[in-house]
C-alpha cells in the first residue's frame, strides 16, 4: 500500500454503449408455466397481465433484457383455465459486467497537510479491497470525496433466475386467494399442481430448478383433461405450444376467442339468426375454456311468452348461452352454448343442457305467474322483513329515504331549471321501486332486481313513466351503461344512488385504496353520469345536504356525524368528477385539475368549462397566459405576506401610468365582458377575452416591480394581482396548466 497520495485520480469517462440490439447467439428464450386448478374466470385476464409484468420487472431489475428489447412486449402472458404462463424470448446469457462507485471520507479528511493518506483513508481502501492509489476524487454539492471504484462480473442467467422465479410466482396478488399446504404455506389463486421452467431451447434448453409448496419446477406439462393424463415433454416454447394443441389445449387467449366466434357463426350461417352480442359472456367462455366448440340447443315455443329479459338472463347468467334471435331482433327458442370438449357428435351434451335449461324456464314460468297474483304495491310492507345493509337497517327505511331526496330533487328542477315533474308520478315510481326484491322471481334471480319491478309494474297497467322508472332505477351500473331514459326514472336513480353514497359514509363503509365493500365508487360514478348526460343541473352540495342531514333510521350504525360525513361525501364525489372527466371525457389531466380548482358544484358546467378549455389550448396567447397565472399565484402565495397587503379594491390613485396603467385599464374592460359571457354559459368566449391579458400582464411584469419598497404601493399592485388571479381561476384555474400541450 502506498504511503502518500497527493493527487488522486479523477474519475474517467463511462464508456458508450453499443446500441446495435443483442447479437445472434447472445440470447435465450424463458418460458415458465404455472399448472393450477382452475382459476375463476374473472381473474384469469388480470392474472396473465401479472405474471408477465413481474417476470418483466424481475428481469428487468435483473440487467437480463437487452436494451433494444427492454419494453412491454419483452414478456408475453398467456392463460387458460388450468394455467398461466410467460414467455420472454430474448434473455441476456450473462448480466452484464458493472462498476460500483462507493464514497468515502471527504478529502480533507483523508489526507493530512502534507498530503499523506491518513487512516480514514487507508480503512476506507482496505475495506473495499483496494489500494489508496486506486481510489479516486468525486466532487459533489458538499465538497470533494474519496470514491472506491470495482468492476463487479455479471452472473449466469440460470443462477439469476433460480432465485428470481419463485418470488415472481408467489408474489403475486389476486382478489382472494387461498390455502392449500397449511397456513404457513404460500397463497395462490388456487392450488399449485405443477411447474416448468425451461431456459434455451432445443438440446440445449435447462430446467430452472427451484420449487413452491413442495412442486418442483421441470420440462413437463399437461393435455387438456378429455385428452389423456399423460405429460408431455418441452423442447422450446414453439414445442410447448404445438404439443399444447395436440392435447387439447389452445393457450393463446385471443386465439380461443377467434375460435369461439369463427364456430358460432358456422352454426348459424345460412340460418337467417344469430347470437345476441355480449361481450361480457364472450370473456367469461374465453377464460373458461381450453379447446371451446360450440353447439347449437333448442326450447319450447310457449316459454317464448315470457319477456325476453327473462329468457336472456337465464341463458346468460345462469347457463352461460347466448340467445339467438332473428334479424328483426325477436328472440327465437334457440340457443348456442361452447363446451370445453372436442364435440358432441352423438348429441347427449346438447341434450343434457336442453333439460337443464327447460327447468330454468319451468321455475321462470311459474315465477312469473305467481308473484303477479299479489299487485306490486302490496308488497311494500313486506321491504320491512329485507335488510338492506346489517348497519343501515331495511329496504322499507332505504325507500323513504330515497322518497324524501327524490322529491327535493322534484322541487329544485321544478323552482331552478325549469324542469317539471309530475310529484305523484314521482312518488308512485320510488314506491315501488323496491317491491320487486319480495317476489319469488327476483329470489331466484337476483341480476333482475329492478328489471322485474318494472315488468310487473308494467304488467300490472302503471302508466309508462311509472314502470320505466322501476326498470331503470339501477341505472347506470357501469360508465358504459345507458342512463334511464327518461327524467322520472334519472331522478329515482339519482336518489337511489346518493342515499346509498352518503349512508356507506355516515356507518364508515368509505371505498380505501382497492376496496370497496359497499360499491360506493359504482354508486358515485353513477351520480356524477346522471347528473352530466340526463342531464339534470342539480348542484352536488345541494344533493348531499339533502341524502347526508335527510339519513334516519333506528337501525342506523352510526360511525360519524352529518356534520363529518358531509365534507366527505363532496370530496368524494369531487373525485368522482375528476375520474369521469378523464376516464369517460379523455380531458388532460391539468384541464381536469384547472376546471375541479376552479368549482364543481354543477358537474354539467364542468364539463362544459372543461371542454372551453380544451378549445383553446394551444394557441400561443393562452398557453404564455397560463404561465402568468401560476407566477401571479406563486407571488400571492409564496412572497407576498399578511404585511404586504390585505383583501381590498385598488386604489386608483396609485396606479403609474404606463405598463401598470395599461394592464389596470385592461383587466376592467376584459372582466366586464369575461363577467357576460359567463353568465351566459359561453366559456370559450369568455376564455379567449381573457387570454388577450396576454401582452399587458407580460409588459407589467418586465417593467413593474411588483415587491416595491412604497408599502401602500406594494400593496395595490399585489391587490390588483388578486383580482387577476380571481378573473384567471374563474371559468378554470389558468395556474394549474402545466405547460403547451
Amino acid at each position: 500500500m502506498s504511503a502518500t497520495l497527493t493527487q488522486p485520480k479523477t474519475a474517467p469517462a463511462p464508456r458508450p454503449r453499443p446500441d446495435e440490439g443483442p447479437k445472434p447467439g447472445s440470447t435465450l428464450p424463458l418460458v415458465i408455466e404455472v399448472g393450477c386448478e382452475e382459476i375463476p374466470a374473472r381473474f384469469l385476464s388480470a392474472a396473465q397481465s401479472r405474471l408477465a409484468e413481474r417476470l418483466r420487472a424481475a428481469l428487468a431489475a435483473a440487467q437480463l433484457l437487452p436494451e433494444s428489447n427492454s419494453g412491454g412486449e419483452s414478456v408475453r402472458g398467456y392463460s387458460t383455465p388450468r394455467r398461466l404462463v410467460a414467455c420472454a424470448p430474448h434473455l441476456l446469457k450473462k448480466q452484464p459486467d458493472r462498476t460500483e462507485e462507493t464514497m468515502g471520507p471527504p478529502v480533507k479528511v483523508a489526507f493530512d497537510a502534507e498530503g499523506r493518506p491518513t487512516r480514514a483513508a487507508q480503512s476506507f481502501a482496505e475495506k473495499n479491497g483496494v489500494d489508496v492509489d486506486d481510489l479516486i476524487r468525486k466532487t459533489t454539492p458538499k465538497g470533494e470525496y474519496l470514491a472506491a471504484r470495482r468492476s463487479i462480473a455479471g452472473r449466469d442467467a440460470y443462477e439469476v433466475l433460480c432465485e428470481a422465479l419463485p418470488g415472481v410466482i408467489a408474489g403475486m396478488g389476486f382478489p382472494k386467494s387461498m390455502y392449500w399446504t397449511g397456513k404457513s404455506g404460500p397463497r395462490f389463486v388456487r392450488p399449485i399442481r405443477w411447474l416448468l421452467a425451461l431456459l434455451g431451447e432445443g438440446r440445449r434448453a435447462r430446467v430452472v430448478p427451484f420449487e413452491i409448496a413442495g412442486v418442483p419446477a421441470g420440462c413437463w406439462t399437461y393435455r387438456h383433461r378429455r385428452s389423456g393424463a399423460g405429460r408431455m415433454r418441452v423442447r422450446s416454447f414453439a414445442d410447448y405450444v404445438e404439443k399444447l394443441r395436440e392435447g387439447m389445449v389452445e393457450l393463446d387467449p385471443a386465439r380461443r376467442r377467434a375460435t369461439v366466434q369463427s364456430e358460432v357463426q358456422a352454426l348459424l350461417e345460412g340460418t337467417g339468426l344469430r347470437v345476441v352480442p355480449d361481450k361480457d359472456l364472450e370473456d367469461w367462455i374465453v377464460a373458461s375454456t381450453e379447446w371451446p366448440k360450440a353447439i347449437l340447443g333448442g326450447f319450447d315455443e310457449r316459454f317464448l311468452k315470457l319477456p325476453r329479459e327473462i329468457l336472456v338472463t337465464v341463458m346468460r347468467d345462469h347457463q352461460k348461452y347466448f340467445a339467438v334471435e332473428n334479424q328483426a331482433g325477436g328472440l327465437q327458442p334457440r340457443f348456442v352454448t361452447v363446451l370445453n370438449v372436442e364435440g358432441d357428435p352423438r348429441g347427449i351434451i346438447r341434450a343434457g343442457h336442453e333439460r337443464v335449461l327447460k327447468a330454468r324456464f319451468t321455475d321462470a314460468e311459474f315465477f312469473w305467474n305467481a308473484d303477479q297474483k299479489a299487485p306490486l304495491a302490496s308488497r311494500e310492507e313486506l321491504l320491512t322483513r329485507v335488510t338492506y345493509q346489517t348497519k343501515l337497517g331495511s329496504y322499507a327505511e332505504k325507500m323513504f329515504r330515497v322518497l324524501a331526496v327524490a322529491t327535493r330533487i322534484q322541487e329544485w328542477l321544478g323552482a331552478h331549471a325549469g324542469l317539471a315533474i309530475d310529484l305523484a308520478v314521482l312518488t308512485r315510481a320510488v314506491r315501488l321501486s323496491k317491491c320487486d326484491l319480495t317476489t319469488q322471481m327476483v329470489q331466484e334471480f337476483p341480476e333482475l332486481q329492478g328489471i322485474v319491478g318494472g315488468l310487473y309494474a308494467r304488467a300490472q297497467g302503471e302508466p309508462p313513466d311509472v314502470w320505466e322508472a322501476v326498470y331503470d332505477q339501477y341505472l347506470p351500473q357501469g360508465m358504459e351503461d345507458a342512463c334511464p331514459r327518461h327524467a322520472v326514472g334519472a331522478v329515482v336513480s339519482l336518489a337511489d344512488k346518493i342515499d346509498s353514497v352518503a349512508a356507506g359514509f355516515v356507518v364508515g363503509l368509505d371505498p380505501t385504496g382497492s376496496s370497496d365493500p359497499f360499491a360506493l365508487r359504482r354508486q358515485g360514478n353513477g351520480v356524477i353520469k346522471i347528473l352530466i348526460e340526463t342531464p339534470l343541473p342539480v348542484p352536488l352540495n345541494e344533493l348531499a345536504y339533502h341524502a347526508v342531514y335527510g339519513l334516519y333510521g333506528p337501525n342506523v350504525e352510526w360511525s360519524r356525524s352529518r356534520d363529518q360525513a358531509m365534507p366527505a361525501v363532496l370530496d368524494f364525489l369531487a373525485e368522482r368528477l375528476r375520474f369521469y372527466l378523464e376516464e369517460r371525457r379523455g380531458f388532460r389531466y391539468d384541464t381536469v385539475r384547472a376546471t375541479i380548482s376552479a368549482g364543481c358544484q354543477v358537474p354539467l358546467e364542468a364539463v362544459r368549462r372543461a371542454e372551453a378549455l380544451e378549445q383553446i389550448r394551444g394557441t400561443e396567447n393562452f398557453e404564455v397566459l397560463a404561465a402568468g397565472a401560476k407566477r401571479i399565484r406563486n407571488i400571492l402565495t409564496k412572497s407576498a405576506t399578511g404585511n404586504d397587503f390585505s383583501a381590498g379594491m385598488v386604489d386608483e390613485s396609485k396606479i403609474e401610468p404606463g405598463p401598470e396603467a395599461e394592464l389596470y385599464a385592461a383587466y376592467r374592460s376584459v372582466s366586464e365582458e369575461a363577467g357576460k359571457l359567463n353568465a351566459a354559459g359561453d366559456y370559450a368566449r369568455a376564455l379567449r377575452a381573457i387570454a388577450t391579458l396576454r401582452p399587458p400582464v407580460d409588459r407589467f411584469f418586465d417593467k413593474v416591480l411588483v415587491m416595491a419598497e412604497d408599502a401602500t404601493v406594494r400593496q395595490n399592485r399585489l391587490r390588483l394581482l388578486a383580482q387577476l388571479n380571481q378573473l384567471f381561476s374563474g371559468i378554470a384555474d389558468l395556474s394549474q396548466i402545466e405547460s403547451a400541450t
